[in-house]
């Protein structure tokens, strides 16, 4: 049976991001963005790490049929912009195989066919430059990072028009209840501002101003 992560697809990335603030975890993911601002993703990780190709040249994407359905793929390429490690062929295997998304710390290519079939893609960019014989896949399902957010196997990615935030999985249930009190407290706002009432006044009285900041029985 699959993970039930509805409570979380309901959420933006910006509420778990004023979550992850108040609990001082570190998970948003700088500079990473969706080729279209329609495109949202929830999932957890699969990771592949990897590393400038020296004298064994290797691949860039073999390991595609065993990313389980619903999965994010997650590739460190180190932030390189001037080599790509996703394209066409790996879109439509992910496509058919009902896989989550896909979280590049570099760039992808073959755009036009993500945006095709409605692939969640996550990007630095975008490059046509292949990164075969430029890189090559080191590892899989290890450690990796997204510039300066660590991504461990089984995390919780979320993504949508704003970016990509990294829930550490033995966290995920302090952030997801902070995340939904916050959301209670906007919606509560924005129910008061609907009828008139001063924003000044609803903001107050939901402390809103309180709502991501830390708070010392809440610290890691």
């Amino acid at each position: 049976m699959s993970e039930d992560l509805s409570a979380w697809k309901a959420l933006s990335t910006a509420t778990v991001s004023d979550a992850l603030d108040r609990l001082g975890i570190s998970g948003q993911a700088f500079g990473i963005s969706p080729l279209d601002r329609r495109f949202k993703l929830c999932g957890r990780a699969f990771t592949v790490k990897y590393i400038a190709a020296g004298a064994e040249k290797g691949t860039v994407g073999d390991y595609i049929d065993d990313v389980a359905p619903g999965s994010v793929v997650v590739l460190d390429n180190d932030g390189r912009l001037d080599a790509t490690v996703w394209g066409d062929i790996l879109t439509t295997m992910a496509h058919y195989r009902a896989i989550g998304g896909t979280v590049i710390h570099g760039v992808c290519r073959d755009v036009a066919r993500s945006l095709e079939l409605s692939y969640p893609m996550f990007s630095r960019g975008a490059y046509m430059r292949t990164g075969k014989d430029r890189v090559r896949a080191e590892a899989f399902n290890v450690p990796v990072s997204l510039g300066t957010v660590p991504v461990q196997p089984g995390d919780l990615l979320l993504g949508d028009a704003d970016g990509v935030v990294v829930v550490p999985r033995g966290r995920e249930s302090p952030v997801l209840e902070i995340a939904l009190q916050i959301e209670g407290a906007e919606d509560a706002i924005r129910e008061a501002i609907s009828r008139g009432e001063r924003l000044d006044q609803a903001r107050r009285r939901a402390g809103y101003f309180e709502l991501q900041r830390r708070r010392d029985r809440e610290r890691q």
